[in-house]
């Protein structure tokens, strides 16, 4: 089994004691936290950055940092868990896993810039929330970083949470294509919704060390599903009430 990298380990220790409300009062600085884990400053900006990417904790570079929420999820940088987004507001999530195989897909490949052979961990899931199917997710992983993967129950665990426990794998970069597209008869099947019903769906292009890795779709039922994106520190306006959706207030 891979070990995490030490700055990793770091941010997850962090970001527990902080769902914990150990720095409700006060966050420590870079200097405090060095001494604390025996790292250098630059690892502990490290171990920092997915927190303050995620909005957990503010400040930057020559500022004290600060605790911002502690309710967010546990994703890091661009990645995140639709899992631990759901769970962490008190719902249920579960998944039937309809395929967990290694693969070759030329469109994968293609969509990547990989070799047409490239052998894949396919993974592909009917998501559910307290018991409601509410989103297809379809994933390619190059098989050189993810065969864990095929021996793993996803039923209940995070794919991402997989990768990091038993493969040492964190994807450090990524992308993000959002559009609506009609439900084919087999995914309004499983989602229970009519076939041609649009869709939201996320195609997301996932980079490990600076190198493409993982294609992912995910097929969202569009009114069981708001996606939420936290840029800076917005606690201001992050629990002011609502969730996201769009409300009646005349245009003129």
């Amino acid at each position: 089994m891979r070990t995490l990298p030490r700055w990793r380990e770091i941010s997850d220790d962090l970001l527990h004691r902080v769902q914990e409300g150990e720095f409700a009062h006060g966050f420590p600085g870079e200097l405090a936290l060095s001494e604390r884990y025996g790292v250098s400053r630059g690892t502990i900006r490290q171990a920092l950055t997915p927190l303050r990417e995620q909005g957990i904790v503010g400040g930057g570079r020559g500022r004290r940092p600060y605790v911002i929420n502690t309710s967010r999820t546990s994703g890091f940088g661009p990645m995140y868990s639709l899992r631990d987004a759901i769970t962490a507001r008190g719902g249920n999530e579960s998944s039937e896993v309809v395929a967990q195989r290694i693969v070759t897909s030329p469109q994968v490949s293609t969509a990547l810039g990989l070799a047409a052979q490239t052998p894949f961990v396919h993974v592909a899931r009917v998501r559910t929330a307290d018991g409601a199917p509410f989103a297809m997710d379809r994933l390619w992983i190059i098989a050189s970083a993810a065969e864990p993967l095929l021996e793993a129950d996803l039923t209940e665990t995070s794919v991402h949470d997989v990768l990091r426990t038993r493969c040492g794998v964190e994807f450090d970069a990524g992308v993000e294509y959002t559009h609506s597209v009609p439900a084919s008869a087999e995914v309004a099947d499983r989602l229970a919704v009519d076939e041609g019903s649009p869709l939201l769906t996320v195609r997301r292009k996932s980079c490990l060390a600076g190198r493409p890795a993982e294609l992912r779709d995910t097929c969202a039922v569009g009114d069981r599903v708001t996606l939420t994106h936290v840029f800076g520190d917005a606690s201001a306006v992050l629990d002011c009430g609502g969730d996201g959706r769009p409300i009646e207030i005349p245009w003129d």
